[in-house]
Protein backbone atom coordinates (compact mmCIF):
# COMPACT_ATOMS: atom_id res chain seq x y z
CA UNK A 1 0.00 0.00 0.00
CA UNK A 2 2.84 2.33 0.87
CA UNK A 3 4.56 1.55 -2.41
CA UNK A 4 1.36 2.38 -4.26
CA UNK A 5 1.13 5.77 -2.57
CA UNK A 6 4.73 6.52 -3.39
CA UNK A 7 4.07 5.61 -7.03
CA UNK A 8 1.04 7.88 -7.18
CA UNK A 9 2.93 10.77 -5.62
CA UNK A 10 5.83 10.20 -7.99
CA UNK A 11 3.53 10.15 -10.99
CA UNK A 12 1.92 13.35 -9.80
CA UNK A 13 5.27 15.09 -9.31
CA UNK A 14 6.43 13.90 -12.72
CA UNK A 15 3.28 15.28 -14.37
CA UNK A 16 3.68 18.57 -12.53
CA UNK A 17 7.27 18.93 -13.67
CA UNK A 18 6.23 18.10 -17.23
CA UNK A 19 3.51 20.69 -17.12
CA UNK A 20 5.89 23.36 -15.82
CA UNK A 21 8.51 22.51 -18.42
CA UNK A 22 5.90 22.57 -21.21
CA UNK A 23 4.69 26.04 -20.22
CA UNK A 24 8.23 27.37 -19.96
CA UNK A 25 9.08 26.03 -23.41
CA UNK A 26 5.78 27.32 -24.83
CA UNK A 27 6.43 30.79 -23.49
CA UNK A 28 9.94 30.80 -24.85
CA UNK A 29 9.18 29.38 -28.28
CA UNK A 30 5.57 30.48 -29.03
CA UNK A 31 4.47 33.94 -30.18
CA UNK A 32 1.85 35.55 -27.98
CA UNK A 33 2.60 39.17 -28.85
CA UNK A 34 0.15 40.93 -31.19
CA UNK A 35 1.44 43.09 -34.02
CA UNK A 36 0.86 46.85 -33.96
CA UNK A 37 -0.81 49.11 -36.54
CA UNK A 38 0.14 52.77 -36.66
CA UNK A 39 -1.32 55.65 -38.67
CA UNK A 40 0.23 58.95 -39.63
CA UNK A 41 -3.01 60.73 -38.68
CA UNK A 42 -6.41 60.09 -37.11
CA UNK A 43 -8.21 61.16 -40.31
CA UNK A 44 -7.74 60.06 -43.91
CA UNK A 45 -9.09 62.10 -46.83
CA UNK A 46 -10.11 60.25 -49.99
CA UNK A 47 -11.34 61.56 -53.34
CA UNK A 48 -14.15 59.49 -54.82
CA UNK A 49 -13.79 60.54 -58.45
CA UNK A 50 -10.39 60.12 -60.10
CA UNK A 51 -8.91 63.09 -61.90
CA UNK A 52 -9.59 63.11 -65.64
CA UNK A 53 -7.80 64.67 -68.55
CA UNK A 54 -9.71 66.01 -71.54
CA UNK A 55 -9.15 62.84 -73.59
CA UNK A 56 -10.62 60.64 -70.86
CA UNK A 57 -13.53 62.89 -69.88
CA UNK A 58 -16.01 61.48 -72.41
CA UNK A 59 -15.15 57.87 -71.58
CA UNK A 60 -15.15 58.66 -67.86
CA UNK A 61 -18.65 60.14 -68.04
CA UNK A 62 -19.95 56.84 -69.38
CA UNK A 63 -18.15 54.87 -66.66
CA UNK A 64 -19.55 57.13 -63.91
CA UNK A 65 -23.03 56.01 -64.87
CA UNK A 66 -22.09 52.42 -64.06
CA UNK A 67 -19.88 52.65 -60.97
CA UNK A 68 -18.02 55.01 -58.69
CA UNK A 69 -14.30 55.40 -59.27
CA UNK A 70 -12.37 55.05 -56.00
CA UNK A 71 -9.02 53.32 -55.81
CA UNK A 72 -9.26 51.22 -52.62
CA UNK A 73 -5.49 51.50 -52.20
CA UNK A 74 -6.12 55.07 -51.09
CA UNK A 75 -7.83 53.72 -47.99
CA UNK A 76 -4.50 52.37 -46.72
CA UNK A 77 -2.41 55.49 -47.09
CA UNK A 78 -0.33 56.38 -44.02
CA UNK A 79 -0.69 52.94 -42.41
CA UNK A 80 2.10 50.63 -41.26
CA UNK A 81 2.09 47.36 -39.32
CA UNK A 82 4.97 45.73 -37.44
CA UNK A 83 5.38 42.42 -35.60
CA UNK A 84 8.22 41.47 -33.26
CA UNK A 85 8.74 38.17 -35.11
CA UNK A 86 7.24 38.56 -38.58
CA UNK A 87 8.55 42.05 -39.16
CA UNK A 88 6.77 44.37 -41.60
CA UNK A 89 3.11 43.36 -42.03
CA UNK A 90 1.95 46.55 -43.77
CA UNK A 91 0.90 44.67 -46.91
CA UNK A 92 -1.27 42.37 -44.78
CA UNK A 93 -3.48 45.14 -43.39
CA UNK A 94 -7.10 44.77 -44.45
CA UNK A 95 -10.24 46.85 -43.96
CA UNK A 96 -12.28 45.13 -41.27
CA UNK A 97 -15.38 47.35 -41.31
CA UNK A 98 -16.73 50.76 -42.20
CA UNK A 99 -19.49 52.46 -40.26
CA UNK A 100 -22.41 54.44 -41.62
CA UNK A 101 -21.79 58.16 -41.85
CA UNK A 102 -21.21 59.88 -38.51
CA UNK A 103 -21.76 63.17 -40.37
CA UNK A 104 -22.09 63.95 -44.09
CA UNK A 105 -19.10 62.52 -45.93
CA UNK A 106 -17.42 61.10 -42.80
CA UNK A 107 -17.38 57.58 -41.42
CA UNK A 108 -15.26 55.38 -39.16
CA UNK A 109 -13.02 52.82 -40.85
CA UNK A 110 -11.46 49.92 -38.92
CA UNK A 111 -8.40 47.97 -40.08
CA UNK A 112 -7.10 44.58 -38.93
CA UNK A 113 -3.84 42.65 -39.30
CA UNK A 114 -2.72 39.19 -38.10
CA UNK A 115 0.73 37.68 -37.69
CA UNK A 116 1.73 34.11 -38.52
CA UNK A 117 0.64 32.98 -35.04
CA UNK A 118 -2.82 34.45 -35.62
CA UNK A 119 -2.33 37.27 -33.13
CA UNK A 120 -4.43 40.20 -34.28
CA UNK A 121 -4.46 43.97 -33.99
CA UNK A 122 -6.99 46.63 -35.05
CA UNK A 123 -6.98 50.37 -35.60
CA UNK A 124 -9.87 52.77 -36.23
CA UNK A 125 -9.64 56.20 -37.82
CA UNK A 126 -11.95 58.67 -39.56
CA UNK A 127 -12.48 58.39 -43.30
CA UNK A 128 -13.49 61.63 -45.02
CA UNK A 129 -14.63 61.83 -48.66
CA UNK A 130 -13.55 65.23 -49.97
CA UNK A 131 -16.01 65.30 -52.89
CA UNK A 132 -18.93 63.35 -51.45
CA UNK A 133 -22.47 64.15 -52.58
CA UNK A 134 -25.62 62.55 -51.25
CA UNK A 135 -27.64 60.29 -53.57
CA UNK A 136 -30.37 62.11 -55.50
CA UNK A 137 -33.36 60.51 -57.17
CA UNK A 138 -33.92 61.85 -60.68
CA UNK A 139 -37.30 61.82 -62.43
CA UNK A 140 -37.36 62.19 -66.21
CA UNK A 141 -41.13 62.19 -66.78
CA UNK A 142 -44.18 63.35 -64.83
CA UNK A 143 -46.04 60.88 -62.63
CA UNK A 144 -49.24 61.17 -64.64
CA UNK A 145 -51.29 58.13 -65.64
CA UNK A 146 -54.80 57.19 -66.64
CA UNK A 147 -56.88 54.93 -64.42
CA UNK A 148 -56.44 52.07 -66.89
CA UNK A 149 -52.63 52.43 -66.95
CA UNK A 150 -52.10 52.14 -63.21
CA UNK A 151 -52.49 48.37 -63.02
CA UNK A 152 -49.54 47.80 -65.39
CA UNK A 153 -47.19 50.66 -64.52
CA UNK A 154 -44.29 50.92 -62.08
CA UNK A 155 -44.27 54.33 -60.43
CA UNK A 156 -40.46 54.26 -60.32
CA UNK A 157 -39.98 53.39 -64.00
CA UNK A 158 -38.76 56.90 -64.95
CA UNK A 159 -36.58 57.34 -61.87
CA UNK A 160 -32.83 56.84 -61.60
CA UNK A 161 -30.02 57.27 -59.06
CA UNK A 162 -26.27 57.23 -59.68
CA UNK A 163 -24.48 57.37 -56.33
CA UNK A 164 -20.87 58.52 -55.94
CA UNK A 165 -20.17 55.63 -53.57
CA UNK A 166 -22.14 52.72 -55.02
CA UNK A 167 -22.75 53.68 -58.65
CA UNK A 168 -26.17 52.92 -60.12
CA UNK A 169 -28.59 52.13 -57.26
CA UNK A 170 -31.78 52.72 -59.25
CA UNK A 171 -33.01 49.22 -58.45
CA UNK A 172 -32.98 50.09 -54.75
CA UNK A 173 -35.55 52.91 -55.02
CA UNK A 174 -38.59 52.13 -52.92
CA UNK A 175 -42.01 53.77 -53.15
CA UNK A 176 -44.51 54.07 -50.31
CA UNK A 177 -48.14 54.71 -51.18
CA UNK A 178 -51.67 53.43 -50.74
CA UNK A 179 -52.15 51.60 -54.04
CA UNK A 180 -55.82 50.95 -53.28
CA UNK A 181 -56.56 54.66 -53.66
CA UNK A 182 -55.22 55.02 -57.19
CA UNK A 183 -57.63 52.62 -58.82
CA UNK A 184 -60.75 54.32 -57.50
CA UNK A 185 -60.94 57.72 -59.13
CA UNK A 186 -59.00 60.47 -60.87
CA UNK A 187 -57.11 62.98 -58.75
CA UNK A 188 -53.76 63.83 -57.17
CA UNK A 189 -52.29 61.40 -54.65
CA UNK A 190 -49.14 61.59 -52.50
CA UNK A 191 -46.27 59.15 -52.83
CA UNK A 192 -42.91 58.96 -51.04
CA UNK A 193 -39.84 57.54 -52.76
CA UNK A 194 -36.63 56.68 -50.95
CA UNK A 195 -33.20 55.26 -51.62
CA UNK A 196 -30.12 54.66 -49.42
CA UNK A 197 -26.49 53.98 -50.25
CA UNK A 198 -24.14 51.61 -48.44
CA UNK A 199 -23.11 54.35 -45.99
CA UNK A 200 -26.69 54.81 -44.80
CA UNK A 201 -27.20 58.17 -46.51
CA UNK A 202 -30.87 58.34 -47.50
CA UNK A 203 -32.65 60.44 -50.10
CA UNK A 204 -36.39 60.87 -49.48
CA UNK A 205 -38.68 62.75 -51.85
CA UNK A 206 -42.37 63.46 -51.58
CA UNK A 207 -44.07 63.34 -54.98
CA UNK A 208 -47.56 63.60 -56.40
CA UNK A 209 -49.15 61.04 -58.71
CA UNK A 210 -51.75 62.54 -61.01
CA UNK A 211 -54.45 60.10 -62.12
CA UNK A 212 -56.53 61.19 -65.09
CA UNK A 213 -59.92 59.97 -66.25
CA UNK A 214 -60.09 58.77 -69.86
CA UNK A 215 -63.77 59.69 -69.79
CA UNK A 216 -62.95 63.36 -69.20
CA UNK A 217 -63.93 65.23 -72.37
CA UNK A 218 -61.41 67.99 -71.65
CA UNK A 219 -58.44 65.64 -71.18
CA UNK A 220 -57.69 65.47 -74.90
CA UNK A 221 -57.60 69.27 -75.05
CA UNK A 222 -55.10 69.76 -72.25
CA UNK A 223 -51.59 71.08 -72.90
CA UNK A 224 -49.37 69.93 -70.05
CA UNK A 225 -46.19 71.96 -69.44
CA UNK A 226 -43.07 69.88 -70.05
CA UNK A 227 -40.06 70.24 -67.74
CA UNK A 228 -36.39 69.35 -68.17
CA UNK A 229 -36.60 67.54 -64.82
CA UNK A 230 -39.34 66.80 -62.35
CA UNK A 231 -37.29 66.77 -59.14
CA UNK A 232 -34.83 69.55 -58.32
CA UNK A 233 -32.48 69.83 -55.36
CA UNK A 234 -31.14 72.91 -53.63
CA UNK A 235 -29.38 73.72 -50.40
CA UNK A 236 -31.05 75.52 -47.51
CA UNK A 237 -30.97 79.19 -48.41
CA UNK A 238 -30.77 78.40 -52.13
CA UNK A 239 -33.20 79.11 -54.96
CA UNK A 240 -34.65 77.59 -58.13
CA UNK A 241 -35.24 79.24 -61.51
CA UNK A 242 -38.62 77.66 -62.18
CA UNK A 243 -39.24 79.23 -65.59
CA UNK A 244 -35.97 77.91 -67.05
CA UNK A 245 -37.16 74.34 -66.44
CA UNK A 246 -40.04 74.66 -68.92
CA UNK A 247 -39.14 73.00 -72.23
CA UNK A 248 -42.51 72.96 -74.02
CA UNK A 249 -45.96 71.36 -73.88
CA UNK A 250 -47.44 67.88 -74.25
CA UNK A 251 -50.91 67.08 -75.61
CA UNK A 252 -52.25 63.57 -76.14
CA UNK A 253 -48.74 62.12 -76.14
CA UNK A 254 -47.33 64.62 -78.64
CA UNK A 255 -44.57 66.94 -77.43
CA UNK A 256 -44.12 70.51 -78.65
CA UNK A 257 -40.67 71.77 -77.68
CA UNK A 258 -39.38 75.33 -77.65
CA UNK A 259 -36.71 75.96 -80.27
CA UNK A 260 -37.41 72.76 -82.22
CA UNK A 261 -39.43 74.21 -85.08
CA UNK A 262 -42.76 73.60 -83.33
CA UNK A 263 -43.34 77.29 -82.66
CA UNK A 264 -46.31 77.45 -85.04
CA UNK A 265 -48.02 74.72 -83.02
CA UNK A 266 -47.24 76.15 -79.61
CA UNK A 267 -50.32 76.97 -77.55
CA UNK A 268 -48.36 79.61 -75.63
CA UNK A 269 -44.99 80.71 -74.26
CA UNK A 270 -43.15 80.12 -71.02
CA UNK A 271 -44.62 83.34 -69.68
CA UNK A 272 -48.12 81.92 -70.16
CA UNK A 273 -47.44 79.16 -67.64
CA UNK A 274 -48.61 80.03 -64.14
CA UNK A 275 -46.17 78.80 -61.50
CA UNK A 276 -47.28 78.46 -57.89
CA UNK A 277 -46.05 76.72 -54.77
CA UNK A 278 -45.16 77.38 -51.17
CA UNK A 279 -41.48 76.45 -50.96
CA UNK A 280 -39.61 77.46 -47.82
CA UNK A 281 -35.97 77.66 -48.87
CA UNK A 282 -34.98 78.26 -45.26
CA UNK A 283 -36.41 74.94 -44.10
CA UNK A 284 -35.20 71.52 -45.24
CA UNK A 285 -37.98 69.41 -46.72
CA UNK A 286 -39.77 68.25 -49.85
CA UNK A 287 -42.16 70.67 -51.55
CA UNK A 288 -44.46 70.72 -54.59
CA UNK A 289 -44.64 73.42 -57.25
CA UNK A 290 -47.50 73.56 -59.78
CA UNK A 291 -47.07 74.56 -63.42
CA UNK A 292 -50.49 75.45 -64.86
CA UNK A 293 -51.36 76.28 -68.43
CA UNK A 294 -54.85 77.31 -69.52
CA UNK A 295 -55.88 77.31 -73.18
CA UNK A 296 -58.01 80.01 -74.78
CA UNK A 297 -60.95 77.65 -74.37
CA UNK A 298 -60.40 77.62 -70.61
CA UNK A 299 -58.98 74.09 -70.32
CA UNK A 300 -56.31 73.90 -67.62
CA UNK A 301 -53.53 71.32 -67.30
CA UNK A 302 -51.14 71.06 -64.35
CA UNK A 303 -47.65 69.56 -64.13
CA UNK A 304 -46.02 68.88 -60.75
CA UNK A 305 -42.41 69.66 -59.79
CA UNK A 306 -40.85 68.35 -56.58
CA UNK A 307 -38.38 70.69 -54.87
CA UNK A 308 -36.09 69.16 -52.26
CA UNK A 309 -34.44 71.64 -49.90
CA UNK A 310 -31.64 70.39 -47.71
Amino acid sequence: MRKFRIAVIGLFLLSLVGFIVFNIVDRVTSDHTAPTITSESDTISVTLKPEENEEDSEEGAEEDAESSGRDDADLYQGLTAEDDRDGDLTDSIRVSSMSNFTEPGKREITYAVFDSSNNGATLTRTLEYTDYTSPQIQLSAPLRYTLSELSDVSLTENMSVVDCLDGDITSQIRAAYNDAVYVQQAGDYPITVQVSNSAGDTCTVGLTVTVTDTGDENESEKYYPLLSQYIVYTEVGGSVDYTSLITGFERNGTEYLFGSGDDNFMPGSRDDVKISGNVNFDQAGSYTVDYQFTTRDGVTATTKLAVVVG
